[in-house]
This record gives C-alpha cells, sequence and structure tokens, in this order.
C-alpha cells in the first residue's frame, strides 16, 4: 500500500531536515503509521516492541545489568521482558522480586501487567507459587515472583534454581540480600542460557549508596553514554523521553511538585544529589599502621601527615549495637530495611594528639546466640579493656550470659534520639578526632554510605552510628583520664 501526501514547500523542507535527524526507529514508526504496517512480533507474550533504550537493556552480555535512573523510563517492563526472552527454552526459571508482598500486588505492578500480557495465551498462572507457567518442546519454562522483605525471606529461594533473577526497584533492597541470591543463580547443563542478575531503579531509597557504587562510581561509558560498564557489570540509563508510552511534559508537570532533590531523581535520574548529612565528607579522617605495626599514623585534611600514636598509649574498646529492640522492629515494619546487629572496636588517644581510631566494623543479621559468640569472637581476637552494649533488653540480657567472662557492660542510652546521642561523635567528626583506617577494611564503603547519607530520619539506615556515638561517650569520660574539653577543640 501506498501513501500518497499533499504537502508545501515549506512543508517537504522542514520533513526533508527531519529525516536527517531522525532514528531508525522514529523512521519506522513514521512508516508504519503511514502504511497501516506492523513490525514482526518480538515476543509472543510481549503486547509490544521494546523501546530502544529497553533493546539495548536486553542484548547486554554482562551477568549484571542495571536499568534505570528517571521515572516512567519503562524500568518495570524491561525487567519483564528479560525475563520473556527464554520461555521457550525447556526447563527455563526466572525470579522477578519487590521489596514486599504488598508491593508486589500494587494496582499496576509487575503482577498486573503481566496478567495483561500472559492472560489470554497458552500460558498458565499458578497463584499458589505465584508462577506463571509457558509451555515449551520439553519441561515447562517458569517466571516466578517473589518478595525479600528481610535476610529471613531468602531461605523462601534456597533450593531454588534460576536463570535470571531480576530485582524491581533495587535500592529497596539490602546489599546482602541482593549478593547472597547469587547462590540460587544457576543451571544445569542442559539448560542453555545465560545466567542473568538484572536490576531496575530510580536513585534514592536506603540502598541508593550501594547500587552507585557497585554499578555507577568508576564506570566507563560506552555507545554514546547509552551504557556504562564496570567489570562484568553494566548500567543503561534511561529517562522519561526514552518511554514513548508516556506523556513526557504532563509526568514533569506532576514532578514538579515534588521536593527538589527527589524531583531531580525521578525526572533527570540524578544520581549524585542527595539531601545534605549530618556527617560532612571532608570531616573523614585517615589513619595507617606503622610497618612494626605498633604506632597509629594519623593524617588530617588531603591525607597530610599529622601525627604518630602509640599503640601502648590507647585504650581499646569495643561498642554494640545488638539490634532487635522493640525501634529497631518497630522500623523494619515500616521501612522493610533489615536492622543489623553491630559490633565496633575503638583505639582512644589522648597523646600526642587526641581522638579515636576505628580498627573493626562487624555487621551482620544474626540471632542471640550468633552474636553472643561474635562479641566473644570480637574479644579474643582484639582484646579490648571494656566491651560496651546498648542498654536495652537485648543488651541486657547478652551482659547476663557473657558478663562474668567478659569485660562486658551496659551503655545508656538516657532514652535519647539517635540524633541527641550522636552530638558528641558529629561534633569529634567535625574537628577532625575521628579517624578510619586506609587497610584491612573491607566494610569501610558500607560504613562511609551509611555515615553520609544519615540525615537524622528515623526510617534510615543507621546500625553503624550508635555505636560510634558510644565510643565517643567513653572518650570524653574521666574514666580514661583527664576530661577533654572536646566543645573546644580545633578544626584540623
Amino acid at each position: 500500500m501506498s501513501v500518497s501526501l499533499r504537502l508545501s514547500s515549506d512543508e517537504k523542507r522542514f520533513l526533508a531536515s527531519w529525516v536527517t535527524q531522525a532514528t531508525p526507529q522514529q523512521l519506522a514508526q513514521v512508516e508504519r503509521l503511514l502504511t497501516g504496517s506492523q513490525p514482526p512480533k518480538w515476543n509472543k507474550y510481549c503486547p509490544h516492541q521494546p523501546w530502544p533504550r529497553q533493546q539495548h537493556f536486553l542484548s547486554l552480555p554482562q551477568t549484571e545489568a542495571l536499568y534505570g535512573g528517571a521515572a516512567a523510563g519503562g524500568k518495570s517492563e524491561a525487567l519483564l521482558m528479560a525475563a520473556l526472552q527464554y520461555v521457550h527454552v525447556p526447563g527455563y526459571s526466572a525470579l522477578i522480586l519487590r521489596k514486599t508482598l504488598a508491593r508486589l500486588r500494587l494496582s499496576g505492578g509487575l503482577l498486573d501487567r503481566a496478567a495483561e500480557w500472559f492472560g489470554g495465551t497458552d500460558a498458565k498462572w499458578n497463584a499458589t507459587s505465584q508462577r506463571w507457567i509457558f509451555p515449551t518442546k520439553g519441561a515447562a519454562a517458569s517466571i516466578s515472583f517473589g518478595y525479600l522483605a528481610g535476610s529471613r525471606d531468602r531461605f523462601r529461594y534456597g533450593s531454588s534454581e534460576y536463570q535470571l533473577i531480576a530485582f524491581d526497584e533495587l535500592t529497596e533492597f539490602d546489599e546482602n540480600d541482593y549478593r547472597f541470591l547469587f547462590s540460587r543463580l544457576r543451571r544445569s547443563s542442559d539448560i542453555d542460557v545465560p545466567l542473568r542478575m538484572r536490576g531496575a531503579t530510580n536513585p534514592g531509597g536506603p540502598g541508593h549508596g550501594w547500587v552507585k557504587r557497585r554499578f555507577i562510581t568508576g564506570a566507563t561509558p560506552r555507545d554514546g553514554g547509552r551504557r556504562f560498564t564496570k567489570k562484568n557489570r553494566a548500567f543503561v540509563p534511561a529517562k522519561i523521553c526514552d518511554n514513548p508510552a508516556v506523556l513526557e511534559e504532563e509526568y514533569a508537570a506532576s514532578l514538579a511538585m515534588l521536593h527538589p532533590i527527589e524531583r531531580a531523581r525521578l525526572l533527570s535520574g540524578d544520581w549524585e544529589v542527595r539531601e545534605e548529612g549530618l556527617i560532612k565528607p571532608s570531616w573523614l579522617r585517615r589513619f595507617d599502621l606503622s610497618e612494626n605495626g605498633q604506632q597509629l599514623l594519623l593524617y588530617r585534611k588531603n591525607d597530610l601527615f599529622l601525627t604518630e600514636v602509640n599503640l601502648a598509649d590507647c585504650v581499646r574498646v569495643a561498642t554494640i549495637d545488638p539490634a532487635g529492640t522493640s525501634r529497631d522492629k518497630a522500623k523494619q515494619r515500616t521501612s522493610g530495611m533489615p536492622s543489623y546487629s553491630v559490633i565496633q572496636v575503638w583505639d582512644l588517644f589522648y597523646r600526642p594528639w587526641a581522638g579515636m581510631a576505628l580498627r573493626s566494623c562487624w555487621r551482620e543479621q544474626v540471632g542471640f546466640e550468633q552474636l553472643c559468640q561474635a562479641i566473644a569472637d570480637t574479644h579474643q581476637q582484639w582484646k579490648p579493656s571494656g566491651m560496651w552494649i546498648e542498654n536495652e533488653k537485648l543488651g541486657q540480657a547478652t551482659v547476663d550470659v557473657l558478663g562474668g567472662k567478659l569485660p562486658l557492660s551496659t551503655i545508656a542510652t538516657g532514652g535519647q534520639d539517635k540524633v541527641t546521642r550522636s552530638v558528641k561523635l558529629i561534633h569529634m567528626l567535625d574537628h577532625g578526632r575521628v579517624f578510619l583506617p586506609t587497610v584491612n577494611n573491607d566494610w569501610l564503603d558500607t560504613l562511609e554510605n551509611e555515615w553520609l547519607a544519615w540525615t537524622g530520619h528515623p526510617s534510615e539506615p543507621a546500625d553503624q552510628i550508635d555505636p560510634a556515638a558510644y565510643a565517643a561517650q567513653l572518650f570524653s569520660r574521666h574514666d580514661y583520664g583527664e576530661e577533654q574539653g572536646i566543645m573546644g577543640f580545633f578544626e584540623l
């Protein structure tokens, strides 16, 4: 079928100019509008072709890939399309996760979208297992839907094998839970498909720091910025304009009502913008160990050498946040973020310089017995002169069990909120009195990301704040010498 159009000279000149700048996808779309033709169907279970940015995501060879940035960029659809890519292969199995079951069932969410796409096809829904079953020439393929509200939910998938695991809104998840799911990413030799870990998300959320660090920080731009690669990972940024199904101007007008930081994240996919935290990056100081391991080498701003402190002149303490308090449980119910037990080991020193150095930070989700064992292990390895644990119920129970064997005592929260408890810590950081290690610090990225992102909001991850705040309280006590007059410290 051919179409004849009568165009004015100006219209012809405009069209000629537009054609030279149009993408192949735009030209194909115009041709379909004029001729009424339809492209070959990408997948019989998907009602439309992937948009160009989605197609780029679907073609990635990397084991790990992240899609998204701005809101309405077609992220959830991209994950559903990725799951569909191999449903023709006998035995293939994919898993798509949301943080909670309630979010999975949201109106217009992934379950609704799957029902819209697969209903009326030869695929069958199993409501008990939350799984769509697809016929093949051999064993059936499947796409399962699940949730991962906390670390205990990991074991829902303990005996399963998946060739694709996809996380919708990845920044809602904890990094340890994400990493654990790699143990479920496997296949038998007769399932000839690649193993893929895929995520989609906007910037922001509790996991913003670790997702940015894993996929974006230090990544190399490729294909004119259409993707970024880092090791065997890829990031495909997407914005509203990459989803032709959304009315861009109308949606942008809706986002204009948001807080500027949230607007920048959702409208532009900006991973750099964030609220001003209570702890500033410029406050962080470093230390190293001398060659003989007997001195702490302290550095001021810009890694300029400050002084050395003999370990023999230090007082070593351990501070512990046991987690599991009523506040922690309430926070986990409301925000979906798990609470961690944390044990930190600090060296406190008062000459020739006054400050404290973080030697170790242990952070895990454990039960009471495992926490007691971790405290005992910490004492055996680091030999602190004293160990202090938060005086909530779990803390007192820990002292009851271990107090006769270890120098373990409770330290009072005083009924104060976390920000109030942290005033001395924040002031010490501000004045260059808190030092972090340059070596033996595989836990440091997680700690720094939590510290720097913390604005004091109760819903934010802050398990590694309290033990540091307790160390600052211990530092200022008379128990370890004269009162240091922290408020009079000058900034380095």
